[in-house]
C-alpha cells in the first residue's frame, strides 16, 4: 500500500458523505486533483516522496458515487462545485492549483468556474473535451468505447446494465480489468501499465473506485460527452493542456477543443506518449501545478519543465 498523509470524510449539508485522501506535505501548497473514470481518491501517481519533496499537499476527493463518497440522483457539475465549496471551506484553503486527468477534466474546469482567481493554475492531462465521443475525438480508436459513450448519453439505464458486469470485474478482478485496458492502448501505455508501481496503484484504486457499481461511470461519461455549460473565458490564470499523440482512449484533438475554452491556454502534444504518461512524467506535471499565481502577477510564465517553486505553508 502506498503512503497516504491522511484519509478523511465529512458529512455534506444534504447528508451525503464526501471522502478524500491527502498525499505529500500536509503543510505544502494545496493541489486538488480530479481523478479519471473510473477512479477514486487512490488514483494518484505513486510518488509520495517526490510530492513531499516539492512541498505539495495533494488533495484527491472521491466524486459522488466513487469510493466512499455517496451518490445522489441527478448529480452533476453544479453539485460537484457545491461539494468542493464545502470541502475548500472545511480545509480553510486560500489559493490552490487544480489538476484534471482524463475524465476528470470537466470537473477540474468546473472548479475554475466556481473558484475563479482562487485557482492559481489549471493543468489538464489526457483530458476529455466537451462533446467527447459524440462530436470531439472522432473517429474513436475503438468502437466499443464509442458505443459506451453513446449508451451513457442516450440510454443511461441500458448503459448501467451493460457497465455493471464491467464494474464488478474491476472490483473483484482488477488484474482482468487492466488486461482489458492493455488490449485497448498502444505500446507506450502498455509499458506504463507494466511497471509494478503503476500496476499496484491501479490494483489498489479500482476496487475502491467501483465498489458502488457503475452508476457514476455512466454519469461521468455522459457529462464528458455534454457541452459542459461552463463559463471559462473569464479565468485569467495559467492553463496547461498536455496530451499524448498516441493516446488510444482520449484522441489528441480533444486537446485542441479544450484550448478553445481558455484563450491563454498552452498546449503541449507529446510524441510517442499515450494516455497514462502522467505517471512517468509526474515530476513535470507537478512542477506545472506548483508554478503559483505570484509568478503570474510578476508577468512570468512557467512550462512543464520549470522546477521553480515557492513554499507556501497552509494549515491542514
Amino acid at each position: 500500500m502506498r503512503p497516504v498523509v491522511d484519509e478523511r470524510s465529512m458529512r455534506l449539508p444534504d447528508g451525503r458523505t464526501l471522502a478524500w485522501a491527502e498525499y505529500g506535505d500536509p503543510f505544502g501548497y494545496p493541489v486538488i486533483l480530479c481523478h479519471g473514470v473510473p477512479g477514486s481518491r487512490r488514483q494518484v501517481p505513486p510518488f509520495d516522496a517526490l510530492t513531499s519533496e516539492r512541498h505539495a499537499r495533494l488533495i484527491v476527493p472521491d466524486r459522488a458515487g466513487y469510493g466512499l463518497s455517496d451518490d445522489a440522483p441527478g448529480w452533476g457539475l453544479a453539485d460537484w462545485q457545491s461539494d468542493m465549496a464545502v470541502l475548500v471551506e472545511h480545509l480553510k484553503l486560500g489559493d490552490f492549483a487544480v489538476g484534471g486527468v482524463s475524465g476528470g477534466a470537466p470537473f477540474a474546469c468546473a472548479l475554475v468556474e466556481r473558484f475563479g482567481e482562487q485557482v492559481s493554475r489549471l493543468v489538464l492531462v489526457s483530458g476529455v473535451a466537451p462533446g467527447y465521443g459524440l462530436h470531439v475525438g472522432l473517429p474513436m480508436p475503438h468502437r466499443l468505447e464509442a458505443r459506451m459513450v453513446w449508451l451513457a448519453v442516450h440510454a443511461p439505464r441500458l448503459a448501467r446494465m451493460v457497465f455493471e458486469p464491467l464494474a464488478l470485474v474491476a472490483t473483484l478482478w482488477p488484474r482482468t480489468w487492466l488486461a482489458i485496458v492493455r488490449h485497448l492502448v498502444g505500446d507506450a501505455d502498455r509499458a506504463e501499465l507494466a511497471r509494478r508501481d503503476i500496476h499496484d496503484m491501479f490494483f489498489d484504486d479500482l476496487p475502491r473506485a467501483t465498489r458502488q457499481g457503475a452508476a457514476a461511470i455512466v454519469r461521468d461519461l455522459a457529462i464528458a460527452a455534454s457541452d459542459w455549460a461552463l463559463v471559462l473565458n473569464r479565468y485569467a490564470g495559467a492553463v496547461e493542456i498536455v496530451q499524448g499523440c498516441d493516446d488510444r482512449i482520449v484522441p489528441a484533438d480533444c486537446a485542441s477543443r479544450l484550448a478553445f475554452l481558455f484563450p491563454q491556454a498552452s498546449v503541449r502534444l507529446l510524441a510517442g506518449e499515450g494516455h497514462f504518461f502522467v505517471f512517468s512524467r509526474w515530476s513535470e506535471i507537478l512542477s506545472a501545478l506548483l508554478a503559483r499565481r505570484w509568478r503570474h502577477e510578476q508577468g512570468c510564465t512557467a512550462g512543464l519543465n520549470s522546477g521553480s517553486e515557492r513554499r507556501t505553508p497552509v494549515a491542514p
